[in-house]
Formats: C-alpha cells, sequence, structure tokens
C-alpha cells in the first residue's frame, strides 16, 4: 500500500516535451515513484526507458478517462503547452479545454491526489520597476487585450488554482525562460546569434528585466510541489505554509535585462561583446520590420512557415517578463535555485556549442 507522502504512480502530461522530459527523467530516478507515465499527443521523441509512454490527445474526456483508470495516478504533473506562435485555436484547445479535461477526470478518480501545473510568466500583467511576489502578480483574463498564449495559460493557471480541493490538491508553477542541454529555444536562439555573427546586436534600450530558469531546476521543483501536495495535511509541512490552491514563482532568482544574459552567453562562447561595440536597433523598427516579414512569409508560404522572428517574441522582449521575489517557493516547497547561475550556464554554453556547431570564439575558455 503506498504511503501518504510516496508518489506513488505519476502521469506526466506533456512528458515528451524539454521540460516534461526533464520530469520524467529525475522521476525515474525517484524512490518514491513507483512508476512514471506520460501522456502526448506524439510521443516520439525525448523518450527514457522504463517509462510508460500514451498517445493521446487531453482535450478527448473519454481517452483521459480510460487512461486514468488503467494506470490509477496518485499525482498528475501538467506540463503541456503548444509552442506560443500557434493560432489562439490550438492553444483554447490544449491549455484551456485541454486543462479542464484533466481537472475534471481527475477530480472524479479517486485515486488521483495531486495535480501539478506549469504555468508561465507570460500569464502575469507586468509590473515595471518592482520586485513582485506571488501575492502581488495579476493574471490575465479571458477579456484582456493580450495575445492568446498570455491567454489562454493565465485561464488555465486560474483555473487549476480554483479546482484546489480537498480529495484533489493542486499548485501552479509559474516558470520564465529556461535554458539547459538540448535547449531548443533559448540556447539555440542566442548561439545562432553568434553563428550568424549578430552577438553586437541590441533591440531596443535593454532596461525592462527578465527572470530565467535552469531546467534541472524548474523539473525539481515541479517534484517538491507534488510532494509538498501530499503532505499538505500534515501539521508539520503545513507550519511553513499553505502549498495546495497556491501559486509560486520558481527561477534562479536573478533578474536581469535580456541582452545582459545574452552577452554573458556571447562572452561564455567565446565572443565577448563591449558596451561600445553594441548596435542598438529601435524596438519600433524591428517591430515594425517583424510584422512585414510575418505577412510576407504568411502570403507565400500560405501559413506554413513561421519567419526566424516572430511578432510575438519582439513584443515579449520589448515588454520584459518580471522581476520576482521567489522566497515563497523556497519557504513552501523547499526549492533551491542554482547556487551561482555563471557557473551553471557556461557548463550548458559549452555542452550546446558542441550540440549546435558554434566554433568557440577566440577569448573561449573551458571550465
Amino acid at each position: 500500500m503506498t504511503s501518504e507522502k510516496e508518489l506513488g504512480v505519476v502521469l506526466v502530461v506533456g512528458g515528451c516535451g524539454y521540460l516534461g522530459s526533464n520530469v520524467v527523467q529525475l522521476l525515474s530516478s525517484e524512490p518514491s515513484c513507483s512508476s512514471v507515465h506520460v501522456l502526448s499527443r506524439n510521443p516520439t521523441l525525448n523518450l527514457h526507458p522504463n517509462v510508460n509512454y500514451h498517445a493521446g490527445d487531453i482535450a478527448n474526456q473519454q481517452e483521459v478517462k480510460a487512461l486514468l483508470d488503467e494506470i490509477k495516478p496518485r499525482v498528475i504533473i501538467h506540463t503541456a503547452t503548444p509552442p506560443y506562435t500557434l493560432p489562439e485555436k490550438v492553444m483554447r484547445h490544449t491549455n484551456v479545454m485541454g486543462t479542464r479535461v484533466l481537472l475534471q477526470c481527475a477530480a472524479a478518480d479517486s485515486s488521483v491526489r495531486a495535480f501539478v501545473y506549469t504555468s508561465t510568466d507570460s500569464a502575469v500583467i507586468p509590473q515595471y520597476g518592482v520586485r513582485i511576489d506571488e501575492e502581488a502578480a495579476m493574471l490575465y483574463t479571458e477579456t484582456s487585450q493580450c495575445n492568446p498564449y498570455e491567454r489562454t495559460k493565465a485561464m488555465a493557471d486560474a483555473e487549476v488554482l480554483a479546482a484546489n480541493a480537498p480529495a484533489l490538491t493542486t499548485a501552479v508553477l509559474r516558470v520564465p525562460a529556461m535554458y539547459g542541454e538540448k535547449d531548443d529555444k533559448t540556447m539555440t536562439a542566442l548561439l545562432g546569434m553568434v553563428k550568424k555573427g549578430q552577438h553586437k546586436t541590441q533591440i531596443g534600450n535593454n532596461k525592462n528585466k527578465f527572470e530565467f530558469l535552469f531546467v534541472e531546476s524548474a523539473a525539481t521543483a515541479h517534484i517538491l510541489a507534488a510532494k509538498a501536495l501530499l503532505r499538505s495535511k500534515d501539521k508539520e509541512s503545513s507550519s511553513n505554509g499553505r502549498v495546495d490552491g497556491e501559486a509560486f514563482f520558481i527561477s534562479d532568482g536573478v533578474s536581469v535585462p535580456y541582452f545582459d544574459f545574452a552577452r554573458k552567453v556571447f562572452a561564455m562562447a567565446g565572443y565577448p561583446v563591449e558596451q561600445k561595440e553594441v548596435q542598438v536597433i529601435p524596438y519600433g523598427v524591428v517591430l515594425a520590420f517583424a510584422i512585414l516579414g510575418e505577412w510576407m512569409y504568411w502570403i507565400f508560404t500560405l501559413g506554413t512557415k513561421q519567419p526566424d522572428i516572430p511578432v510575438l517574441g519582439i513584443k515579449y522582449l520589448g515588454q520584459g517578463c518580471c522581476d520576482w521575489n521567489i522566497e515563497k517557493a523556497k519557504t513552501r516547497l523547499g526549492f533551491e535555485p542554482v547556487p551561482d547561475q555563471d557557473v551553471v550556464l557556461k557548463k550548458v554554453v559549452e555542452s550546446e556549442m558542441k550540440r549546435l556547431g558554434v566554433k568557440p570564439g577566440p577569448q573561449f575558455s573551458s571550465t
């Protein structure tokens, strides 16, 4: 019989994605996890041994119910989300309808005790010039003037928190841009600038702050949250503060302007950029060209391809993301960010340079 504090059977929704596969990898070596299952639309990428993979649509209630009946998970970790550039219809299908179906089926299944959802910095309305905590954070709503990714992730975030109940405890982890090995987003984009000779370019005034998160820390936080939910009724654990029905900011705990972070990566790759070498392109100019480029791509490819620099990516860069206080996650979940972001980042950069075929610069030094 599974102890009240043990993870038992865990279902990772979106477990073939970047974050999800890292969660799966950690769970595979977690003593209190008896088995790991993954639900994915197309479970063919980032596969791990001794993990059970299931193909399915999370917005299909019959499929989800059948899977829960079959595997009887104690914990569901929901990391699935489409790329932010996809149409709103796709966003709503996964982020809103899919999350609702998962919550409904989990609440109806007596085996499921804990539900952890991966939210995002994009669900939170930016507040400039202040460091905010979860209490001060404000989410976008269905009627907000924002992009479909921001809107649907915020809706899902709120619905997961509202679904918290004695029989099914829920928590939300809000994460910013992640980096790590085999990273096809942050590291691929930044090292791609090096390969193209664009590392001296800066878009805008570089004043708005961003948070970043080592992917292994992100994965660990999800497991910590699941464990905390399972023991949330213990008086000892509740003395540190409530976990169920709560949202948590998860990051490295370092807020920096985007191009400050980027230039750290460039320098670690051997291509340092002095301030006098920075070539600043006004944000409005880049945004205008991005909008024009998106229309041209749509016209000439009939919407089948996306430009290298999507409009939503430029807007995200322009508005900034966040300056977060992560003390709540430290206190209530026991989350520990990387002790030195630069040390971890240097190892990641070296690994990704090899994977992506980036030639070390003249000032490169190996760790």
